[in-house]
């Protein structure tokens, strides 16, 4: 199972794309740390009766460090990125394992399904020859062959369900020649971490995703901040004018009077109070989709540990003791298919709590940001 999901996430379009964007947040933090401002050379010719020939060379001076500050900004989007791939990572690796359980669970419904109507076939054959013999009436003949019926149309009613479960798996994953890997044994609930919820909610990649979204906020209201700042541009020039030597200093510096760029840092701060607030909210509800994600698991957990200890008798030695009562006349074609629905019924249950309860595992290891390592895949 672990090979399968190293796979897709090597080879998934969704992380091929994130890992494209961190290339370029990469290319981004690299440029932003390159001088702002490169040198200018001037070259003047003038010819008016005398000759006046001269070369400058200007550069403008970054004054407010506006180079240190668009780094920052550059590297926390940069954060940012590695935040989102991880989150693309495990957004991924949980619909596959979803997917996965799905499919088992479909194939397991099924192979119940494929049991039921084998068992009501037997029963119908059954009930024909005792029809013939005179030891059944028309009326339990009928609810014979209803009972097997029904279970054809369950058949194919879960059949279908396991060819779509397929197709979502597949929408994710490719089989390969060994056909889809079966899952492990389901964990214990002492596998859940709920002591340390505000550090496994500190390395969640959604989370880190708006943390690094509201530190790059506040770094924008200080790059806007150093951006009110004019930065000077000095010159120098050399040259001759017909016979005599010629030699300038300049110094320009803008004059920020009909615009201030005040509503820029406003803006940039409204941002970042946006955001931290919009962090707040995720915080919440990522806190209790943990907390919710936690308890599911243990109840689904401790219902299954039930099942295991109560109601893991032979369902093949089950269905013969049935039978065997049928027909020595102790129970009735009513109650046979009645206790024989509801054996089948409880297998069915089990099936799907088993499904349930892997869905409530996956659905942790989400909420807590550890399927990969769950997985071993952090190695």
């Amino acid at each position: 199972m672990t090979a399968l999901v190293r796979t897709v996430l090597d080879d998934n379009p969704r992380v091929l794309a994130a890992r494209s964007a961190l290339d370029a947040a990469t290319a981004r933090e690299t440029a932003a740390d390159q001088p702002l401002y490169n040198p200018d050379l001037d070259i003047d010719y003038e010819d008016t009766g005398d000759v006046t020939k001269t070369l400058g060379l200007s550069q403008t001076i970054d004054w407010a460090d506006k180079r240190e500050a668009r780094t920052r900004v550059a590297a926390l989007e940069r954060e940012r990125v590695v935040a989102e791939l991880a989150g693309v990572r495990q957004a991924l690796a949980t619909e596959l394992l979803d997917a996965l359980a799905d499919y088992h669970t479909a194939s397991e419904l099924t192979a119940l399904a494929e049991q039921r109507r084998t068992l009501m076939q037997r029963f119908l054959a059954l009930s024909e020859q005792r029809r013939q013999a005179g030891d059944l009436g028309q009326v339990e003949l009928d609810l014979a062959r209803l009972a097997a019926t029904e279970a054809n149309l369950q058949r194919v009613r879960l059949v279908g369900l396991q060819a779509q479960a397929e197709q979502a798996l597949m929408a994710v994953a490719d089989a390969g020649s060994e056909g889809w890997p079966v899952l492990p044994e389901i964990p214990s609930a002492s596998r859940l971490d709920t002591k340390n919820i505000d550090d496994l909610l500190e390395q969640l990649p959604a989370l880190r995703v708006i943390r690094t979204q509201f530190a790059t906020a506040r770094a924008d209201v200080e790059l806007s901040r150093r951006e009110r700042r004019a930065d000077p541009t000095i010159g120098v020039r050399g040259g001759r004018d017909a016979s005599d030597n010629l030699i300038g200093l300049t110094l320009s510096i803008p004059l920020f009077v009909r615009n201030n760029f005040s509503a820029e840092v406003e803006a940039a701060s409204a941002d970042a109070i946006q955001i931290e607030q919009s962090a707040q909210d995720s915080y919440r509800h990522s806190r209790a989709r943990l907390v919710s994600a936690a308890q599911r698991f243990e109840l689904s957990r401790q219902a299954w540990d039930d099942w295991l200890q109560t109601g893991q008798t032979s369902l093949e030695s089950q269905t013969q003791l049935l039978e065997r009562l049928w027909q020595a006349g102790e129970l009735s074609t009513s109650d046979y298919l009645v206790q024989l629905k509801q054996t089948l019924d409880t297998r069915t249950a089990a099936a799907e709590l088993r499904g349930s309860l892997w869905q409530a595992w996956f659905e942790w290891l989400a909420a807590s940001g550890k399927t990969e390592s769950w997985l071993g895949l952090n190695d």
